[in-house]
């Protein structure tokens, strides 16, 4: 992600996950080298001082430690953005400690960004709204949007595909077991890692289902129209960014009835129980004879990702939203792993140091 019109910076917790070669050329870069909860206060000291010798007026951060980090360090005179990317009430609002932290340091001045109403109902519940705050949905990348949706043939059987981590939450489990009930023609490939692989891949021989883990693929863009369906079994989510690929995608969704999951397709989906597999079962059959019409489905959910997951819309919003900021001057940078932006015309403008910006409220969609 990057705004042209803004210098970056990144300040990381700890040595980052993905390769720093897709940061923008030019992009400056810093570790805290964050060991665990005793490092907070100096973390949040090495941040205020960074910010301090680069003249940073916005930071932006994502995740929750980077975020109490950046409440910390950051001066008032700062403008923080914090995106919340979960539902915490399942996450680590579930402990009495991460909850209070959480209380002791979120500010009326803080801007919060959820990707979704259901993760800002969450925070509400669980902290309460202090301040402005904005819902920015994740973006998909170009790659991802398809010319036209995909047309179900459904005398070829039924290819379904699953995307995401191999954990308790995405609920495979329940798959396994619908799929003990579902004819030879329907078969399921589910792309990904994680610690449940192990447990999953007992199941699949033991049932002898027609499901293959298939392991993690960079080219998922491609791998996507090559299937009839998107399925999803999770219990809870965020905004599952696997989800708005499939339909950006052109492929229908066949998805756990939970709030997210409907507030993302804006119910352009097919929804089942996840009570009760037999429910799953039951809407495959119908698929199948023809009685769900998936191809009004994959045409909605990619009309859905195009207006809610359009990447140029997303940095078109994220643009505004420091642009907006009230301040004298607008530099930024950003609480890891994050993205920091420092804007070059008016980190430049020692003419117009009266320079400020309307403070955006809320985004309507």
């Amino acid at each position: 992600m990057h705004l042209p019109d803004f210098n970056h910076h990144v300040v990381y917790l700890k040595d980052p996950d993905g390769p720093r070669a897709r940061l923008p050329i030019g992009c400056r870069v810093k570790k805290l080298n964050y060991r665990g909860k005793r490092d907070i206060f100096c973390c949040a000291l090495q941040l205020r001082e960074y910010l301090k010798k680069y003249n940073i007026r916005i930071v932006h951060s994502h995740l929750y430690m980077a975020t109490v980090i950046a409440r910390i360090g950051c001066p008032k005179d700062v403008r923080l953005f914090s995106t919340i990317h979960s539902l915490g009430s399942r996450n680590y609002f579930e402990r009495s400690f991460p909850r209070l932290l959480e209380k002791m340091t979120y500010r009326s001045r803080h801007h919060l960004i959820a990707i979704c109403n259901e993760v800002l109902d969450d925070y509400s519940r669980c902290i309460g709204l202090r301040g402005p705050y904005t819902i920015l949905y994740n973006y998909v990348e170009d790659e991802f949007f398809s010319g036209e949706y995909k047309r179900f043939n459904r005398e070829n059987g039924l290819r379904l595909i699953a995307v995401g981590n191999l954990k308790a939450a995405k609920n495979y489990s329940y798959l396994v077991e619908a799929f003990r009930r579902l004819p030879q023609n329907v078969h399921l490939d589910v792309y990904g890692s994680g610690e449940m692989e192990h447990e999953l891949k007992q199941l699949i021989r033991e049932y002898a289902v027609k499901i293959r883990l298939c392991g993690v693929r960079e080219d998922i863009h491609k791998v996507l129209k090559q299937y009839d369906a998107f399925i999803m079994s999770s219990q809870y989510e965020g905004q599952p960014l696997a989800l708005l690929q499939a339909m950006a995608s052109g492929i229908p969704a066949i998805l756990s009835d939970i709030p997210v999951l409907r507030e993302a397709t804006n119910n352009h989906a097919v929804f089942y129980d996840l009570s009760d597999p037999t429910d799953l079962v039951r809407k495959i059959h119908s698929i199948l004879r023809g009685e769900i019409n998936l191809d009004l489905f994959a045409e909605a959910g990619m009309k859905r990702a195009k207006k809610i997951a359009d990447k140029e819309n997303y940095m078109h919003r994220l643009r505004n939203l420091y642009l907006h900021a009230e301040m004298p001057q607008l530099t930024a940078a950003a609480g890891g792993p994050g993205l920091g932006t420092e804007n070059k015309k008016s980190s430049k403008s020692s003419d117009n140091p009266h320079q400020s910006f309307q403070w955006l409220r809320p985004v309507p969609e």
